[in-house]
């Protein structure tokens, strides 16, 4: 079997990204299990990814002769082009006349991609069932859907130097700034908390989903960029809690894939009522949740949190329970599983037309 993973930005960039961090662990992932995986993307020359993973110029797509496709979000249906065979589309969550309403800028774009996807693909992939509901409602249930959350790596680094002052507590917020509230959360918490000193990785991208102002940062808040995966754990492993804001107050539009790396990192959680991994902090008890947009609930929870932290066996169990059930590992099985049924699906077709 051959699989043809399309992605529509650079995946030679560095991993410093969810978006490439999945990227790799799939692809790789499924070259470990002996099937044959590309990815294929808008570059000029053929080249290889680190796990060694070829990329391939995106006209492969055609004379490539894949058994299937793979899309990894939205706008990746665009690009495979004259394709027949079985596509595998994923997208991150369902977008509609109205919400969510910081895709705005792009919405009539996303909703044609959605309707492509309907019309071409042979199975949709979503990471939980708040958006497989979303998506029924608004293309019906002709489609297959497939679940298949987000992961985290099943082994990681051993902890190296602190990167923190180690005079002060660290809070980190790890992933992009994707809403203005996010900032303005940050801000106050930075501007009220003498507690403890609040850490970002990542970018500010409020501007990428139509903002007006981007919004500056407290001068507090130390701001990292950001930073290569291998990297990121050290700032797991040192910070004294790690903090999870929405993007605003819908479930769909709040699957935080923070969430899995600071728990395999076992590391304390603060995380906002509408973010839909919270079960995850439910069942490990490692962390607390507070109100939507409440900013008093917030600092209430975070100098509870920092002042009486779990116990080190909770976090050792978090740690083994998100590398058994919710590894990137675990996540390339469910693909293995349907990659080969779509294929054995072809193939029966084929024989019976013969």
């Amino acid at each position: 079997m051959k699989v043809g993973i399309v992605f529509h930005k650079n995946p030679l960039a560095p991993q410093s990204s969810i978006d490439l961090i999945r990227l790799q662990a799939i692809s790789s992932g499924l070259i470990r299990k002996g099937i044959e995986t590309e990815v294929l993307a808008p570059v000029q020359h053929e080249s290889v990814m680190e796990g060694a993973i070829p990329v391939r110029p995106l006209h492969h797509i055609v004379k490539g002769h894949y058994d299937v496709i793979k899309t990894c979000y939205h706008f990746s249906i665009e690009l495979i082009q004259n394709y027949e065979g079985p596509v595998v589309s994923r997208i991150v969550r369902v977008v509609d006349s109205r919400l969510p309403e910081r895709d705005e800028k792009w919405r009539e774009r996303l909703m044609r991609c959605q309707q492509r996807i309907s019309q071409r693909s042979s199975v949709l992939v979503l990471n939980n069932p708040e958006n497989q509901r979303r998506w029924q409602r608004f293309h019906g249930r002709s489609l297959p859907v497939v679940l298949v959350p987000t992961g985290c790596p099943m082994q990681i680094p051993q902890p190296r130097k602190n990167p923190y002052d180690e005079k002060e507590r660290a809070i980190l917020f790890l992933g992009s700034l994707a809403a203005p509230r996010m900032i303005s959360m940050l801000n106050t918490l930075a501007a009220r908390m003498d507690e403890a000193r609040i850490h970002v990785i990542g970018l500010n991208k409020v501007h990428w989903y139509g903002a007006k102002e981007v919004g500056n940062l407290h001068p507090a808040i130390v701001r990292h960029g950001e930073i290569l995966e291998e990297d990121i754990w050290d700032y797991i492993y040192h910070a004294d809690m790690g903090l999870a804001l929405a993007t605003g107050p819908h479930a769909f539009d709040n699957d935080l894939s923070k969430i899995c790396n600071y728990l395999r990192g076992g590391l304390p959680i603060l995380s906002e009522a509408p973010v839909i991994n919270n079960d995850l902090i439910h069942q490990t008890g490692l962390g607390k949740i507070f109100r939507f947009g409440d900013i008093e609930d917030l600092i209430a929870n975070a100098t509870s949190l920092l002042e009486n932290p779990p116990a080190p066996e909770r976090r050792n169990a978090a740690m083994a329970f998100m590398a058994a059930e919710h590894s990137w590992e675990r996540r390339v099985e469910v693909y293995e599983h349907l990659f080969n049924n779509l294929c054995g699906s072809v193939l029966r077709q084929t024989a019976c037309k013969d």
